[in-house]
């Protein structure tokens, strides 16, 4: 942090006013807000390819640090045959934002998530990425019967992402940024500094940024920092961290994914977690399919999205 400070100093502490960028705003996306138990979410539909109650349900969670517009090429793709759905997590964008660690440890997360599915009447075909694949992994062990299947990208079982930060010094070294996010404060002025130049590092820069960085628009940075400026966007996504560590070390996930059908995707060129994740999961489920895919980053789903949904249409009609 300090050598960016030097290299960076009098720009280092200047934001701009990030004005909300019309592409958040398309006829296609139809904004909601849901009032659950202890918290309102909002989540975001695609309104294109005819009257969608009928349809079996396609439910998008998204991970740090995004929200539900990286799932923009799924929805655009799936509208026609599922009622795309994706959710704003709680702390994110215009979710609520509770104040307090305690408010993002795993339990109440996916707690959100099933008392959403729940209210949307049916099985939903659970999809979730980094984060949002953490919270997928665990619903499919508490509540399986809402699920009709489960697609995980870049985002290792919860046993396995234990077991690789404990005996994989690689992992660990990956993992830097979660013991740093364990400081009060100062991760969130890393993020804000340099207008937010952390949001164009994870997915421009090197060497965590997509590989195909044309799938990554400079209006779509500038939606991300619009996202990331509202007033409290900073400090609810890193409590996720700061209450996982917490919680890491109280509890033991024991539970194999024995239904539904599981889809891995892993975007190979991950900088954050190694490939063994996907491996390690894999093993822990009882019908899985694992997707390697050698051209992409951690952000696979908006790295190789053409990729990704060919994958994922082909096994969902298997």
């Amino acid at each position: 942090m300090f050598v960016d400070w030097w290299n960076h100093r009098g720009a280092y502490f200047v934001a701009k006013p990030h004005m909300r960028p019309a592409l958040l705003d398309r006829p296609e996306w139809k904004h909601k807000f849901i009032k659950l138990k202890h918290i309102q979410l909002h989540f975001v539909e695609m309104v294109e390819g005819g009257a969608h109650e009928s349809k079996p349900v396609m439910l998008f969670l998204h991970g740090f640090p995004e929200f539900w517009y990286s799932w923009r090429f799924q929805m655009r793709h799936f509208c026609a045959k599922y009622r795309v759905i994706a959710v704003d997590l709680r702390g994110y964008n215009d979710s609520d934002k509770p104040i307090g660690i305690e408010e993002y440890g795993m339990e109440l997360l996916s707690a959100d998530i099933m008392e959403l599915i729940e209210r949307l009447g049916k099985q939903v075909v659970l999809v979730g990425h980094d984060w949002g694949g953490m919270i997928a992994w665990n619903i499919s062990m508490e509540r399986p019967e809402l699920l009709q299947r489960l697609v995980v990208m870049n985002a290792p079982h919860p046993k396995a992402a234990t077991k690789l930060i404990r005996t994989r010094s690689s992992q660990l070294l990956k993992s830097w940024y979660i013991f740093f996010f364990q400081c009060p404060w100062i991760p969130e002025i890393f993020l804000w500094a340099r207008d937010y130049g952390f949001l164009e590092t994870c997915f421009l820069g090197k060497p965590m940024g997509l590989v195909h960085r044309e799938n990554f628009t400079s209006e779509d940075l500038e939606a991300w920092k619009h996202v990331f400026s509202k007033p409290n966007s900073l400090t609810p996504p890193l409590n996720y961290y700061r209450a996982s560590m917490r919680a890491v070390y109280r509890r033991q996930f024991t539970a194999a994914v024995h239904q539904p059908k599981t889809l891995i995707i892993w975007g190979q060129q991950d900088a954050a977690l190694d490939l063994e994740g996907a491996e390690l999961s894999a093993r822990l489920c009882r019908d899985v399919k694992v997707e390697l895919i050698p051209d992409a980053s951690h952000w696979v789903q908006q790295d190789v999205p053409e990729r990704v949904n060919a994958v994922m249409e082909v096994w969902l009609a298997d």
